[in-house]
């Protein structure tokens, strides 16, 4: 990570040219490729949509905001605004911190419906970035033409990750210097995976409201951490539930308050326990689902999620939540050998259900409820 540097594009300008498989297009010639792609596009590539309206927005409309939707996680997706100079802050931020530079290629693997995607343009447009663009869904190297470019930088969720290892390991050594992931835990066994690999990789802390990441954890190598570092001027703080605040000079908006329960070590440093909505009060024990998440995550073969359910005599017993069309009976005594090995006690569910489908939101995230 490197210091503060000066940009050779200026905020108003930042929007003024594209550099796409090493040809660099003015912002009239980067709308009409991306139109020309949206107009190909067959009935279930929305992602090609998505991404021509948000060229168009920043170029032809020479926008001073985009809108975008924030996750749902705790309630229905919100429409925001985000202000021109708070994109390309958070773009320069992105560059303070990994050190990119104008040529760097890099790799746009998410569906630009959310902020997440919708930023790897930003950046590209904001920094000079070398952008190469990828269907989103499905294996991200059976997707990539070449097998031996190598790209600077690129944004995943878990699962895109978890599956690229799986399928070439050294593959995704060759080709990736530095991976963000987000948009989802990271269970511990794609971390322990993730020590036997050279790529950087790091996950971010952030939001649609923070405009992606204000503050990483490194996941391997020398400097793996358990905890979460404020990026450029952020800092921390908690209120009286002892949830995140999160001060953000270089946005508009310079508070955030968060339903993230943490940690504070100082006011760059925090630890991520969970979130409020969904901490377990058992016995006088606060648990955090996401937690013990972490630990069954490579021990259930099927997708899974932790909850409170009322109990006479110690308020709340966690509950498991399984996507199965597997009676339960028939999987709880293999789930709960294994759990045993990784939960303590008072973490074990005291009650196994099954449903053929969770509910999710439109990003994909876990709707907790049954």
């Amino acid at each position: 990570m490197t210091a503060h540097k000066k940009y050779a594009r200026t905020i108003d300008a930042a929007f003024e040219s594209l550099t796409l498989d090493g040809k660099r297009l003015d912002y009239v010639q980067a709308y009409a490729h991306f139109d020309k792609l949206s107009q190909k596009r067959k009935p279930d590539e929305g992602w090609k949509r998505d991404l021509f309206w948000l060229v168009f927005h920043l170029t032809i409309e020479h926008g001073k905001s985009i809108a975008a939707l924030t996750s749902g996680t705790t309630g229905p997706p919100k429409r925001i605004t985000i202000p021109r100079r708070d994109l390309v802050n958070s773009a320069r931020l992105t560059a303070d911190t990994f050190d990119l530079r104008e040529g760097d290629r890099v790799l746009l693997c998410l569906p630009c419906e959310y902020i997440a995607g919708k930023m790897m343009v930003v950046r590209a447009m904001a920094l000079g970035l070398d952008l190469h663009v990828i269907d989103p869904r499905g294996s991200v190297l059976d997707n990539l033409k070449s097998n031996n470019d190598r790209y600077r930088f690129t944004a995943m969720v878990p699962l895109q990750l978890h599956r690229a290892i799986q399928e070439d390991h050294a593959r995704v050594e060759r080709q990736f210097d530095t991976i963000l992931l987000g948009g989802g835990p990271v269970s511990a066994a794609l971390e322990e995976d993730l020590q036997h690999l050279k790529t950087a990789v790091f996950q971010g802390y952030g939001s649609t409201e923070t405009v992606t990441h204000v503050a990483l954890r490194k996941l391997n190598g020398k400097e793996r951490s358990d905890r979460y570092t404020a990026l450029g001027r952020v800092t921390f703080a908690t209120d009286e539930r002892g949830c995140l605040v999160v001060r953000t000079p270089h946005l508009k908006t310079k508070e955030h308050v968060t339903n993230d329960l943490v940690d504070v070590i100082d006011g760059t440093h925090f630890r991520w326990l969970g979130r409020i909505d969904n901490v377990i009060l058992s016995g006088g024990k606060k648990i955090y689902p996401e937690q013990l998440e972490a630990r069954s995550g490579g021990l259930i073969g099927v997708p899974h999620f932790f909850l409170a359910m009322p109990d006479d005599q110690l308020g709340e017993a966690v509950a498991l939540a399984l996507e199965t069309d597997i009676p339960p009976e028939e999987l709880v005594p293999d789930i709960l050998e294994s759990l045993t090995r990784v939960l303590e006690k008072h973490e074990w569910p005291r009650r196994i259900l099954a449903t053929k489908q969770f509910r999710r939101t439109a990003s994909g995230k876990l709707i907790r409820q049954l």
